[in-house]
C-alpha cells in the first residue's frame, strides 16, 4: 500500500489592505485612508502597521480624543485672546465652521458658506462684519425676535447678513455710521435705516431682518425698503387688500410686534376693533395667517360687533370655525381609516349670535370627547420636559409641578376630555411634527392634578398656547413656571401666550 505524507493545510492569504474594522478605526481618529494613518503613528510614536489588537486601537482612539480636546481648548483660548484675528481668518477663508468653537463665530462661518456663490453678497457681508466688530454688540448668535424662537435666521448675524444682500439698494455708505447706543437692538435698528431709510421706518418691521433669506423673508424685507423710500404700505406686496385706514393703523401698531402681527393688528383696528381684541386674535393661528382672507374678515367683524364677547372665547371659537369650514380631518369607521372633509365647507357667519356660536363650540368640545380616534403615536419632540418643587414636604404647602408631552392621539383625547378644549384635534399637526402638546399637572398632598395644556411650535421651539380648563387663561403663576421651562429648555414665551 502506498504511503501517504501527512496532509499539509494549505496557507491563509491573508487580503491586501485593511479589514472593515481596520477601516472603521481609521475614520474614527478623524482620518482619511491608511497612508494618514501611517502618517498620524509616526507622528505621534505609534506603530505603523495595519493589524493591531483591540485594545491598542482603544489607546489610540483615546490619544486622538485627548488631542482634539486639548486643540479645542487652545483654539477658544485664541479666539478670546484676540477674537479681531480670528474673525479677519474668518472673513480671509482661512477658518471655517469646524475650525472654531464658540457659537457665534460658527454662526459666522455657516452666513459666510450660505452666500458663497454671491460674489456680491459675500463682498458686502465682509464690510458688515468688518464694521459691526469695531464697537458694536452685533456679533452674536443668540435669538433676537421671540415670536421666530430659535428657528433659522433669528440671530443679529444672520440679520447682518440680510442687510448685506441688499445693499445694491442702500442709501447711504455704511462707513458713514455710527451707532449712538449699546443696546443691540438699537445699534442694529439705526444700521438697518442708515443704510435703507430715507424715511421712519417703524421699529416692528425690523423682525423682516430675522426670517432668513425664503420667499416670505424677502417679502417682508420688501416691505421695509418700500416705506423706507417714502411709499405707502397699500402700495407693497401684502397677502391681504389694504385700506387707508389700515394702512394709518398698520403704522401706529406696537414695538414688539412682528411685520405680520403688525398686519393684523391694522386691520383688526381698522374695522373697529380695540387693543383688547387685536392681542387675542394675535394669541392665535390667524395672528400670521391670511389664507381665506375674504371669510376671515367677516368673522372679525363678528367678534368686533359683540365687544362683550370675553376675549378669553376668541381663540375656541377661531379653531372651531377654522374645523367647521376647512379642516379635513382622519376618522375610524368600522375599523378603516378615512379621510373626510370638512363638516360645514358652506360656513358663514350669518344670523348668528354669541350665545349660539359658543353652544355650537361646547358641543363641538363634547364631541371630540366622544370620538373614536386613531390611535396614532409620534415620536418625541426632542425637547425636554420640566419638574420644579416648591414648599416644604412636611407642610400643607408642598407642590411638585410637572410639564410632560403628549406622544399619542389617545392622550391628546383624555387632555381634552379632561380639560374640556378642543386639544384632540392637534394630533395630525403633532403626527406631523408642527406641533407638540404638553400638560401642566401639579402634584398636592390630595392628588395630582391638570393645570395647562401648553402648544409648542417644534421648529421655532416657541409657547405659543397656554390654556387652562374650559380654555381658562393662564394666571401669573403659570406663566413664570413657563419661563422657568423655557429657561431650561430653550423655549421662547410668546408674547401673546
Amino acid at each position: 500500500m502506498a504511503r501517504f505524507d501527512s496532509i499539509r493545510k494549505p496557507k491563509k492569504v491573508r487580503a491586501e489592505g485593511p479589514d472593515p474594522g481596520m477601516l472603521s478605526h481609521i475614520r474614527s481618529l478623524g482620518l482619511n485612508g491608511v497612508d494618514d494613518y501611517f502618517d498620524w503613528c509616526s507622528r505621534h510614536g505609534f506603530g505603523r502597521q495595519i493589524d493591531k489588537h483591540w485594545r491598542q486601537r482603544a489607546k489610540e482612539r483615546s490619544f486622538s480624543q485627548r488631542e482634539i480636546a486639548a486643540a479645542r481648548v487652545a483654539q477658544k483660548k485664541q479666539e478670546r485672546k484676540n477674537p479681531q484675528r480670528i474673525l479677519d481668518k474668518i472673513i480671509g477663508g482661512e477658518l471655517t465652521g469646524d475650525s472654531v468653537t464658540q457659537p457665534h463665530l460658527q454662526a459666522i462661518c455657516r452666513a459666510f458658506a450660505s452666500v458663497s456663490s454671491d460674489r456680491k453678497a459675500r463682498f458686502a457681508f465682509r464690510e458688515v462684519l468688518c464694521r459691526a466688530s469695531a464697537d458694536t454688540e452685533l456679533l452674536s448668535s443668540q435669538p433676537v425676535i421671540a415670536e421666530f424662537g430659535h428657528q433659522a435666521g433669528n440671530s443679529f448675524i444672520d440679520g447682518l447678513l440680510a442687510l448685506s444682500r441688499h445693499f445694491r439698494a442702500k442709501v447711504r455708505p455704511l462707513d458713514d455710521w455710527q451707532p449712538q447706543s449699546h443696546n443691540a437692538r438699537r445699534q442694529f435698528a439705526s444700521l438697518a435705516r442708515h443704510l435703507f431709510a430715507e424715511w421712519p421706518v417703524p421699529p416692528f418691521l425690523d423682525s423682516a431682518w430675522f426670517l432668513g433669506d425664503g420667499p416670505e423673508a424677502q417679502r417682508q424685507q420688501a416691505w421695509f425698503l418700500h416705506i423706507g423710500r417714502g411709499e405707502n404700505i397699500r402700495t407693497a406686496d401684502l397677502p391681504i387688500p389694504y385700506t387707508k385706514r389700515m394702512a394709518h393703523e398698520f403704522m401706529q401698531a406696537p414695538v414688539e410686534l412682528t411685520a405680520q402681527a403688525a398686519l393684523r393688528w391694522g386691520q383688526i383696528h381698522a374695522l373697529g376693533g380695540n387693543a383688547r381684541l387685536a392681542k387675542a386674535v394675535l394669541g392665535t393661528w390667524l395672528g400670521t395667517n391670511f389664507t381665506h382672507n375674504d371669510f376671515w374678515t367677516t368673522v372679525l367683524q363678528f367678534l368686533i360687533a359683540n365687544p362683550l364677547l370675553d376675549v378669553a372665547h376668541v381663540g375656541p371659537i377661531i379653531d372651531f370655525i377654522q374645523h367647521q369650514k376647512f379642516a379635513s380631518e382622519e376618522v375610524v369607521v368600522n375599523g378603516v381609516r378615512e379621510l373626510i372633509g370638512p363638516p360645514q365647507p358652506n360656513f358663514t357667519m350669518k344670523g348668528r349670535t354669541p350665545d349660539s356660536l359658543l353652544r355650537q363650540v361646547r358641543a363641538w368640545h363634547r364631541t371630540l370627547a366622544r370620538v373614536q380616534v386613531p390611535r396614532d403615536q409620534w415620536q418625541p419632540s426632542g425637547i425636554a420636559g420640566f419638574q420644579f418643587e416648591e414648599g416644604s414636604a412636611k407642610s400643607a404647602n408642598h407642590k411638585i409641578w410637572t410639564i410632560r408631552e403628549l406622544t399619542s392621539s389617545r392622550a391628546l383625547l383624555d387632555e381634552g376630555r379632561a380639560m374640556k378644549h378642543c386639544v384632540g384635534s392637534y394630533a395630525s399637526s403633532c403626527a406631523r411634527g408642527n406641533s407638540s402638546i404638553w400638560t401642566l399637572e401639579v402634584e398636592l398632598p390630595l392628588g395630582q392634578f391638570r393645570v395647562l395644556t401648553i402648544e409648542v411650535q417644534t421648529h421655532s421651539r416657541l409657547i405659543v398656547q397656554a390654556r387652562g380648563k374650559c380654555n381658562a387663561l393662564p394666571t401669573e403663576k403659570h406663566l413664570s413656571l413657563l419661563r422657568r421651562w423655557g429657561e431650561q429648555a430653550a423655549l421662547t414665551l410668546g408674547r401673546h401666550v
